[in-house]
């Protein structure tokens, strides 16, 4: 039933359902990854929000400081990259202390390149990367953001916040926003526990890290000029990326499969041809210039 319902999400280059479940979760109370059916009653409980992991949210790292693991969780279906020195066991039980059960980590539960099934990362990916949006969606649930790297504690020093590494400054955040929110690898003396005085805190740094986490959370879904002026400044590792993160940005009716090695240009005019009437008329009415790369009636992403 599941595999069904994920055949006929996809309508050609079209996702004509895109508040689907992730494929699999991550199952902290047995430590290993499941499909998402696991977490329902039934096949067709799996719609309703009560039935949706919380996801994990984390800072990339440079390739020089992180690893690809084998591990059983996954059933070593494929090489998880993770931070040297971080250990999913670790997180599991500082999930688990939060009160979470089923979660949704990136890397552990999203096909990643390498291993036996490597055939199947394209087409999974087709599908399964657009949809990431949709568990952030989930507003009742609490999402857990490492800011540092997953399950480093969070700390902070001269450069971080510059750096290209910087969640904040990764493309996909811009849709982990979410309602409410746990900080993982929080400590006593760490960052989130600094004193404010007067909209100030005790170093420059320590007021940039807070003025850009409020900032975070005021992303608005309304202005989709916002949002495009927002991922100008976001860097990542394909470029394509950038298009395919705003898609639950402008609220799009479907959103268009995602396939690594299409140009900004055709992952753009797919993006905004699939965009719901709000976010059109605002190119329609708003946008100063006509388009110069093909339709007039909104901006190319060149123009942006």
């Amino acid at each position: 039933e599941d595999q069904r319902m994920r055949q006929e999400a996809l309508d050609g280059n079209r996702i004509i359902n895109s508040n689907l479940q992730p494929r699999c979760v991550w199952d902290l109370y047995s430590n290993r990854v499941v499909p998402c059916w696991c977490m329902c009653t039934n096949i067709h409980d799996c719609q309703f929000m009560w039935c949706w992991p919380q996801p994990i949210l984390h800072g990339w790292m440079d390739e020089k400081d992180r690893v690809n693991v084998w591990t059983p969780i996954n059933r070593n279906e494929w090489p998880v990259p993770i931070p040297k020195d971080a250990s999913l066991n670790l997180v599991c039980i500082e999930m688990l202390n939060l009160g979470l059960e089923y979660a949704w980590l990136d890397v552990l539960c999203l096909r990643q390149i390498g291993g036996q099934g490597e055939d199947m990362h394209a087409e999974e990916w087709k599908l399964d990367v657009p949809t990431i949006g949709a568990v952030y969606q989930t507003h009742h649930l609490s999402m857990v953001w490492y800011l540092n790297g997953l399950g480093w504690p969070l700390s902070l020093k001269e450069g971080d916040l510059d750096s290209n590494w910087s969640w904040f400054k990764h493309a996909w955040t811009l849709q982990e926003v979410g309602i409410y929110r746990e900080i993982g690898g929080n400590t006593q003396d760490g960052p989130m526990h600094a004193k404010c005085k007067d909209g100030k805190y005790e170093t420059e740094l320590l007021t940039r890290f807070h003025e850009q986490l409020q900032a975070v959370y005021h992303i608005s879904k309304n202005h989709v000029f916002e949002a495009l002026k927002i991922m100008q400044n976001r860097v990542l590792t394909n470029p394509v990326d950038k298009v395919a993160g705003l898609a639950f940005l402008l609220q799009s009716e479907t959103i268009p499969a995602y396939y690594e090695s299409q140009s900004l240009e055709e992952a753009w005019t797919a993006l905004v041809n699939s965009a719901d009437v709000r976010s059109r008329a605002q190119f329609f009415f708003l946008y100063p210039e006509p388009g110069n790369a093909g339709a007039k009636w909104r901006p190319s992403w060149g123009q942006l």
